[in-house]
């Protein structure tokens, strides 16, 4: 009479804990779900402001020309890398090499230079601003599901390699 309870019992608390980690699975999958939408965002973003590049070095004089190759450089490095961490750090280069552009342009460049690029740079700006938004949405995303992989049922998931952290941007 007590075996049935007894495998009774034990049927309720191994569904019960199916149960729950399945609940942190199906949490967790939510999660990387809006993770990698924040990513596709941010991606395109990045390739938006990547684009705006030739119309910038289009108006430039020729004497920059050796920036220009590094500018070129950066950009195609950014546009043809995979992941998260060697993208940001391909971004932070071809930043860098922008910044580097403008400073010699603000300092060398004749005024009519400066004026034909003023519309650009200013839509550049934005651009950047978006990306910081997107970027800091997206890190915020990679911080919760990193987050949510140490609570718990989700831990089981985690050391069974069923699930991974991510990097942040």
């Amino acid at each position: 009479m007590i075996l049935p309870v007894i495998t009774l019992v034990l049927i309720m608390l191994l569904l019960g804990g199916v149960m729950w980690v399945g609940q942190a699975y199906r949490m967790l999958r939510m999660v990387r779900f809006n993770l990698m939408d924040s990513w596709t965002e941010l991606k395109a973003a990045l390739n938006d402001r990547r684009e705006m590049i030739p119309y910038i070095v289009a108006a430039m004089p020729v004497n920059i020309s050796p920036i220009l190759d590094v500018l070129g450089n950066a950009c195609d490095l950014a546009a043809n890398v995979e992941g998260v961490p060697e993208c940001s750090r391909a971004e932070a280069r071809l930043s860098a090499a922008l910044n580097k552009l403008f400073m010699q342009l603000d300092t060398e460049a004749p005024i009519e230079t400066l004026e034909i690029l003023s519309p650009l740079r200013d839509r550049l700006k934005e651009q950047e601003m978006r990306v910081m938004l997107l970027k800091e949405a997206y890190n915020r995303q990679a911080d919760l599901f990193n987050a949510l992989q140490l609570g718990g049922a989700a831990r089981v998931l985690v050391s069974l390699g069923l699930v991974l952290p991510v990097e942040k941007f």
